[in-house]
């Protein structure tokens, strides 16, 4: 999991500035629930593949990952 945390932050720092360029939509209960679930490791490899596609395309869900992240630094 750690390997695919660190590819996921190489991507998502070789964006740049063009994530704010993104979807910004709100985010459900749900989807934030996953995202934390996601950060913490605990979905299956089905579920953060599916789950992947949806937080690269919405900047708040990118937000809300990467805060996920350092809090549990």
């Amino acid at each position: 999991m750690n390997n695919e945390i660190s590819l996921l932050t190489q991507f998502l720092d070789s964006l740049g500035p063009e994530v704010s360029g993104h979807s910004s939509s709100p985010l459900s209960p749900e989807q934030i629930e996953k995202i934390q679930l996601f950060a913490a490791g605990k979905l299956s490899p089905a579920d953060r593949e599916a789950l992947l596609p949806s937080i690269l395309e919405n900047e708040r869900a990118i937000h809300e990952l990467v805060q996920t992240l350092k809090a549990e630094a």
